[in-house]
């Protein structure tokens, strides 16, 4: 019932919107023209907000890069293989650039490996027993279905 509600609300607000004769359409197209000019020209009015905004693209396209070289190496140090484009030929100058199996290759277009991040993951450990309920808690009181 409710989902016929919201589509005779939206098909209502959409009919609403529909121009209905030729002038009315004019209007509508060249506020939607002016829009777009306005949306272009925003970089020119406002620079410093462009540069910022440009900034916090260029460290989230940095941290995605990242991510993907920090999965790439563990897939790598798990497999022990390397990228075939990276590292062509067999010949030992190739052999002697390939990073060993815990030295990422260095790449200045990512951000660097902070050196506090583990890279393995820290092992269980079994510390003994976990019961901490002490005897008085281990005792119930049990009444029966007729109390």
């Amino acid at each position: 019932m409710m989902f016929l509600i919201r589509s005779a609300f939206w098909l209502v607000v959409l009919i609403l919107l529909i121009p209905t004769d030729g002038e009315q359409q004019k209007k509508i197209y060249g506020m939607a023209q002016t829009a777009v000019a306005d949306i272009r020209s925003f970089c020119v009015r406002n620079p410093e907000t462009c540069d910022s905004g440009q900034f916090a693209i260029n460290v989230l396209v940095q941290k995605a890069q990242y991510g993907a070289h920090m999965v790439q190496s563990l897939v790598n140090d798990q497999t022990g293989t390397f990228a075939p484009a990276r590292y062509p030929g067999n010949s030992q100058q190739a052999a002697a650039n390939r990073p060993s199996a815990h030295q990422a290759p260095v790449d200045n277009s990512v951000m660097p490996v902070p050196s506090a991040v583990p890279i393995e993951p820290t092992p269980w450990i079994d510390s003994g027993s976990q019961n901490t309920l002490s005897p008085d808690d281990l005792k119930t009181e049990w009444s029966g279905p007729n109390v």
